[in-house]
C-alpha cells in the first residue's frame, strides 16, 4: 500500500477472531441442522464443508485473515 501512496497503513491479523467464527457458523449449524436443511437443502452439506476446510486451513497454518488500512496523504 506504500508503494501505492498511501499512508498510516495498518495491518491487523483477525485470523483468530476468524477461527471462532467459523467455528461458531460451524457448531450452530450443526445444531440446528434439522431446522435449517429443509430451507437450505444440498446448500447446507456445502456450507459445513467449506467451513471445515476453512476451520483446517486456518488450524494449519495456511490461511490468515488480516485486514489492511491506509489513508490517503493530505486527506
Amino acid at each position: 500500500m506504500g508503494a501505492a501512496g498511501f499512508v498510516d497503513i495498518e495491518v491487523n491479523d483477525l485470523t483468530d477472531d476468524f477461527l471462532h467464527v467459523a467455528q461458531a457458523w460451524q457448531r450452530e449449524f450443526a445444531t440446528h441442522e434439522q431446522a435449517l436443511r429443509p430451507i437450505l437443502g444440498d446448500e447446507w452439506d456445502e456450507r459445513q464443508s467449506d467451513r471445515r476446510g476453512m476451520i483446517a486451513a486456518v488450524e494449519r497454518g495456511w490461511l490468515r485473515r488480516i485486514l489492511v488500512t491506509g489513508a490517503v496523504p493530505g486527506g
